[in-house]
């Protein structure tokens, strides 16, 4: 387990709220993040489905890798712990899991919701 701050780990052990997480590239914001989506799909008092979370990021590069780290870290514990039928529906799930960028969830939101915003069926935009 890496060494966090203070303020990484109460990033990584704040519960029943939404958060943002600032700061300068390097910084360890991934590894917090994909930290705190662990802890969340492990708690052992209250697991949450990884299909119930939206983590929003800038770049798809990004949003890949969190993707990437999450699957690896369920791989490990899933190695461990076979019998854990939890863990084995996030595999399951993580390809569907809303790990995106900024700009594909409001796509997403605007497509799921065309009637409702009045919104041409040809969004983003039609061909010219």
């Amino acid at each position: 387990m890496p060494n966090w701050t203070p303020k990484q780990k109460e990033v990584i052990d704040a519960r029943d709220q939404n958060i943002l997480v600032s700061a300068a590239a390097g910084s360890g914001k991934t590894a917090v993040l994909v930290e705190r989506i662990i802890n969340l799909l492990t708690d052992e008092n209250n697991p949450v489905d990884i299909d119930n979370l939206l983590v929003v990021t800038f770049t798809k590069a990004a949003a890949s890798e969190m993707k990437e780290r999450v699957r690896n870290a369920l791989d490990d514990i899933i190695t461990n712990h076979p019998e854990n039928e939890h863990i084995q529906k996030q595999i399951n799930l993580i390809n569907t899991a809303q790990i995106t960028t900024i700009d594909s969830f409001c796509s997403f939101v605007v497509r799921e919701n065309l009637f409702l915003l009045r919104v041409s069926p040809m969004f983003p935009c039609p061909p010219r």
